[in-house]
């Protein structure tokens, strides 16, 4: 069975999203942060996240107008519109991530002084020597240095 699913999105619902993230942009514009997250909120209830993700980075990438006070906002009214009357619509591709094997703690540690040694290399810093080795204590020599004998 593939996992992966289609989201298609009703044209009414598409418009009320296009127009709370229109909403949103002009109110983060003007300083309004917690009114735009409030509108962004808003827009999530109505679609996933992945699809109010993908609008704004389509605003962003100038494939659809960005909102904005005065005439400019009348080409993201119109994109509003056109959702509403079924003209522009939206269908999400969703195809899940392979399920990765978890590594052990030590894997991670060892994956993770690799990172750091490559970057150390390629900021000219000179490796750190490892560690010395811990020297192993009794219990007794624990208690007396907790003070406990």
């Amino acid at each position: 069975m593939d996992p992966s699913r289609i989201t298609r999105v009703d044209g009414a619902v598409f418009a009320d999203t296009l127009f709370l993230i229109g909403q949103a942009w002009l109110k983060r514009d003007a300083g309004d942060v917690d009114g735009a997250a409030a509108d962004l909120a808003a827009a999530m209830k109505l679609v996933p996240l992945e699809a109010v993700e993908a609008i704004l980075f389509m605003i962003e990438a100038g494939e659809l107008p960005e909102p904005a006070p005065g005439a400019a906002m009348d080409a993201w009214l119109e994109q509003c519109r056109q959702a509403g009357a079924g003209e522009f619509r939206l269908t999400l591709g969703h195809r899940p991530a392979p399920e990765r094997q978890a590594e052990t703690t030590a894997e991670f540690l060892a994956r993770l002084a690799r990172i750091r040694a490559e970057a150390d290399a390629a900021q000219g810093i000179a490796p750190a020597p490892p560690p010395a080795p811990a020297k192993p204590m009794s219990l007794a020599d624990e208690l007396r240095a907790m003070g406990l004998m």
